[in-house]
């Protein structure tokens, strides 16, 4: 799904996407909560969203919804991926989602994210980029240890 909003809208219109997944994707007595996990890169180029639906500790397959939006006009692109821990704690991560369309523009994407071991911790991180370098990025996680 590809979405376009002005920088003002960006927040409001990932907030509704997240809201929208949210109430969609949980039936009427949810077992599990759903978490929404959002970073913006230091230089503020870059505003990444995961909406993690019906988490729980050692969940193999998790349904995901991912967003990311570009803030500034500084001929950069952004990106933004999902992240996860195994039991150990070890790193486990997804495919970067680029975002090449410019200065207050978002894109959106949606999927599962599976791990046969389970996942212990889920995140997102958001990075800006001049070409293949990675300029500035930032993280977040549902338990923040």
């Amino acid at each position: 799904m590809r979405m376009k909003t002005s920088r003002k809208g960006l927040a409001v219109a990932l907030a509704g996407a997240a809201l929208t997944v949210g109430m969609s994707a949980a039936p009427a007595a949810a077992a599990y909560p759903d978490y929404t996990l959002i970073c913006d890169t230091p230089d503020g180029g870059a505003r990444g969203v995961v909406v993690v639906n019906d988490w729980y500790v050692g969940k193999t397959d998790v349904k995901v919804s991912i967003a990311v939006g570009d803030n500034l006009a500084d001929g950069h692109h952004v990106s933004v991926r999902v992240l996860g821990k195994n039991d150990g704690g070890g790193l486990i991560s997804w495919p970067w989602h680029q975002n090449y369309d410019g200065a207050g523009t978002s894109k959106s994407w949606g999927g599962t994210a599976s791990y046969s071991a389970g996942l212990y911790d889920m995140g997102v991180q958001a990075a800006v980029y001049e070409g293949d370098r990675q300029v500035s990025s930032c993280t977040d996680w549902i338990n923040k240890e």
